[in-house]
């Protein structure tokens, strides 16, 4: 680990514990000189440790549990609710230990109950607009750093692109070429393979350039994936592979190449030589919902498969996931030992005419 990011860790750990420290040194010296409670008993201690505890809860809950979890996630309702009902909590729970234990036992003049909810009132609304402070602070900068590192990788991943790819003109003048002589030579068979081919590249490279591309054609370029890993596939076992689409694709958008590595991922681990392959692979579109299911029992030592670069493309597909459609997808994996299911479901927005 890094000596900044070390430092990091163990810097902001202490600050808390500096800060929380002053608090409770800062309350005790105003109890102790202030308040009402007997001093030569020690009766200041109780209701300055669970009121320090209380804050402590109402601080990092908030601030590290609900705004991330709710208020980031653009469920605002949720958050209030939930942060009011941990607000109020925290002032009940701290008033009544107050009243009925500590004053009660202790305190040589009695207050009304009234005046302790007002008391705690003001300080747990100091505690938790602090909370709320730090915890849209902190969660900002971590979205921040996702999105540089998003960018970054992006960046890293188109370079090693460029570097990797041949002269697109080249290559698609000599599948023309390969294409005209299997037209020449009678052999649909390859020239249907080459023009399905031709097809997918012109894809990849010139057509989901954008962020947003029509699904319509999207679905095209999986129909072409899926025929010609079909075709390359003995009879016998591209027989067990389902695929099937419904729904009306035209009117919608959806991110170039964010379906297909759940697709690759069941031909790269599902196709078996000794027993039945069982693969499946479903679009269905409801409404503005569109919705993948994959099913592939797994070979555990696919042919060809690199260990080193496994499992990259679904990791990066996941983050896509989370960049393009936050709060606006549901992704489940079920990665079982000789099972891998996927269900993704993705919110997707009509074409703007």
């Amino acid at each position: 680990m890094p000596r900044k990011i070390r430092l990091k860790v163990t810097i902001e750990p202490v600050i808390h514990f500096i800060i929380w420290g002053s608090f409770f040194l800062f309350v005790w010296f105003e109890v102790r000189t202030l308040g009402s409670f007997r001093k030569q008993d020690d009766s200041i201690y109780p209701p300055m440790i669970w009121s320090t505890i209380l804050s402590i809860i109402l601080f990092y809950f908030n601030a590290l549990y609900l705004i991330p979890r709710f208020f980031s996630k653009q469920q605002y309702r949720l958050y209030i609710t939930l942060m009011i009902v941990l607000y109020i909590g925290t002032v009940l729970i701290n008033s009544v230990l107050d009243h009925f234990y500590t004053i009660s036992l202790f305190s040589s003049e009695k207050e009304p109950f009234f005046s302790e909810i007002l008391l705690n009132f003001q300080t747990k609304t100091l505690i938790l607009s602090l909370s709320t402070a730090y915890g849209l602070t902190k969660n900002w900068l971590i979205s921040k750093k996702l999105q540089q590192q998003l960018a970054s990788d992006k960046l890293s991943a188109e370079l090693k692109y460029l570097k990797a790819q041949i002269n697109p003109h080249f290559l698609f003048n000599t599948l023309n070429m390969a294409f005209a002589s299997a037209i020449k030579s009678n052999d649909e068979g390859t020239a249907d393979i080459i023009e399905k081919l031709s097809g997918l590249m012109r894809y990849v490279l010139y057509e989901s350039n954008e962020d947003k591309v029509i699904l319509e054609k999207e679905i095209n370029y999986i129909d072409n994936y899926i025929n010609l890993q079909l075709q390359r596939l003995s009879p016998e076992i591209a027989s067990q592979v389902k695929y099937e689409v419904k729904g009306n694709f035209q009117n919608l958008k959806i991110a170039p190449m964010i379906l297909i590595p759940f697709i690759e991922n069941v031909f790269k681990h599902g196709i078996m030589l000794s027993k039945k392959a069982e693969m499946s692979i479903f679009i269905f579109l409801y409404s503005d919902t569109l919705i993948l299911e994959t099913r592939n029992l797994k070979n555990n030592s696919p042919v060809g498969t690199n260990k080193e670069h496994s499992g990259i493309g679904m990791k990066n597909v996941k983050e896509r996931l989370l960049l393009l459609y936050p709060n606006q997808h549901q992704l489940e994996i079920k990665n079982e030992e000789h099972l891998f299911q996927v269900r993704l479901e993705i919110q997707l927005k009509p074409i703007q005419l």
